[in-house]
């Protein structure tokens, strides 16, 4: 083939002018300033009761000192579509927004980008936030079961100059309200006494009390009124001189019947009492403090061949008079039991609350919600002891779980275990489970949601304790619940616990006196997590 060098050779120049015109264009990359970057990482939000503070990585390539300022927009929403309610620059990578600038306990997202420095351009692009709000001032006082009836409550507030108002509406089921609201004027009596008693409620009614200092909310709470007693009533309140009149009573009332106590009085069990009809037993509808008391020096059980629909413990106090050897239930006759129940009561100094010891029990459902349960030892709160025996369903809501060795032992299946809203201290005791199912299944699995557990209980220096033991075919679901740092678990771990970075004393305000309310403001579950009457 032949080549023509002199078309070659014509090409020359017109292939340098081009490199040569390459070669003098700009590089942008090169020539522009570099671009100030977007926040790094998660924007951290701390709330509190006047204000809510974002912090946020600083841009990437800078400094404390390299004078990077930031723009940080509020709005109700993700895409910003509502109208902006605050913007404001900071040469901090953190901003605080008071309640002056937000509403209270209203959702908002924040975005934020770094500004322009010197000759380097904006960021391109936004960071936005998770959702957060300001808590809002809370003054009011958890409510106990005293505080409510059916018609009325007593709302109690810490010391706080000002208030003026308080207010009650009705909820209905989605939580929205419902009709006027009820306007209480507070006097000076009332604030002075920090407490207000408001009458006129529904029965079985949902209500948000909010307290006022001028047109803002200070303080706010949800109750739901008590069911009114209806039925066969056996009001033995007028007996308060006569401590055996309960153990004497129940077996004469008719199945069905509520026993009603009188607040402050204590009632005496000396005697086996062989229960073969339905009952409540609980203190009198009243805003009186305290509850009425049943001290045990023996115990209840069924009678043999009982069919019990429902044995109820409502507002009352439960003592054990020897922590070695007494129980509520310690049952030794083949019977059936619908439900088993203690609500809104405080059950302390037993050997065991309920020990099934022998076979032909059944229990449909064992419960125990809105309760304490307080120094319970080697029969724990329900201890199904017989594997002829079963305790079907079994729920532990709401309630305070502390000083007890072994919660929940079975030597039987059961149906389902649900454990949710509860607070678990110095419980089980080292080296104990705190749900033993040993081999045995829970056919319809366990679940186990929004707990806090402290501390275990201590055998000398070892606090090392157990999770939830159950057969293989067992399902086990955790989820939204926390262990404080000095929770020891060393085998059956419970999945899914979020590790709160202090100890069970820097969680709770007097754990070892039995307050457990979270003293921690920045604590992650403080609105979702354990007790709710602590949180």
């Amino acid at each position: 083939m032949k080549i023509d060098l002199s078309k070659i050779f014509k090409m020359v120049p017109v292939i340098l002018l081009g490199a040569l015109a390459f070669a003098c264009e700009e590089d942008p990359d090169k020539l522009d300033p570099m671009r100030m970057f977007t926040p790094a990482g998660d924007i951290k939000a701390v709330s509190g009761e006047t204000q809510v503070k974002l912090t946020w990585n600083p841009s990437l390539y800078t400094t404390s000192n390299s004078g990077v300022t930031y723009t940080v927009e509020v709005a109700a929403d993700t895409l910003f579509q509502t109208p902006i309610v605050a913007s404001v620059q900071t040469d901090t990578a953190g901003v605080v927004f008071t309640d002056d600038q937000l509403e209270v306990r209203q959702k908002y997202f924040a975005r934020i980008k770094a500004n322009a420095l010197s000759d380097r351009p904006e960021s391109k692009s936004w960071a936005v936030s998770s959702s957060f709000s300001i808590r809002g001032m809370q003054i009011f006082e958890a409510l106990t079961a005293s505080s409510i009836t059916d018609k009325a409550v007593l709302l109690k507030w810490r010391e706080t100059a000002g208030l003026t108002r308080i207010e009650l509406t009705k909820r209905n089921a989605e939580g929205e309200p419902v009709g006027e609201p009820i306007v209480t004027t507070l006097a000076e009596e009332d604030i002075a006494a920090r407490q207000k008693f408001v009458q006129g409620l529904e029965a079985s009614t949902a209500y948000r009390a909010e307290i006022f200092r001028g047109d803002r909310i200070v303080g706010y709470l949800t109750f739901t009124t008590n069911e009114p007693t209806v039925g066969n009533i056996i009001n033995l309140t007028r007996f308060t001189d006569r401590p055996s009149v309960l153990e004497d009573t129940l077996l004469q009332v008719e199945s069905g019947s509520i026993i009603v106590l009188k607040k402050g009085v204590t009632y005496n069990i000396s005697e086996s009492v062989a229960l073969d009809r339905s009952v409540t037993i609980m203190s009198e509808n009243t805003v009186e403090p305290g509850k009425a008391e049943i001290f045990f020096t023996s115990n209840f059980d069924f009678a043999e061949g009982a069919e019990v629909d429902s044995v109820v413990f409502k507002d009352v106090k439960l003592r054990g008079s020897d922590i070695g050897g007494s129980y509520v239930f310690n049952i030794s006759n083949a019977s059936t039991v619908g439900t088993i129940k203690f609500e809104s009561s405080s059950v302390e100094n037993f050997r065991g609350v309920t020990r099934i010891k022998t076979g032909g029990v059944t229990v449909g459902k064992f419960v125990v919600t809105k309760s304490i349960v307080n120094s319970v030892a080697n029969y724990g709160v329900l201890t199904v002891d017989n594997s002829g025996a079963f305790a079907n369903n079994i729920i532990f809501s709401s309630s305070t779980i502390y000083n007890v060795e072994r919660p929940i032992v079975s030597k039987s299946s059961s149906n389902s275990i649900v454990v949710e809203n509860s607070t678990f201290s110095d419980a089980p005791e080292a080296g104990r489970y705190l749900i033993d199912f040993n081999s045995y299944d829970v056919t319809g699995g366990i679940t186990f949601r929004n707990n806090i557990l402290g501390r275990g209980k201590a055998i000398g220096e070892d606090n090392a304790v157990k999770g939830i033991r159950a057969g293989s075919s067992t399902l086990i679901q955790s989820s939204g619940s926390y262990a404080t740092s000095d929770y020891n678990a060393t085998g059956n771990q419970i999945e899914g616990l979020t590790v709160y970075g202090g100890s069970t004393t820097d969680l709770f305000t007097d754990p070892g006196n039995g307050n457990f309310t979270i003293k921690d403001p920045d604590f992650a579950g403080k609105g979702s997590a354990g007790d709710p009457r602590w949180r």
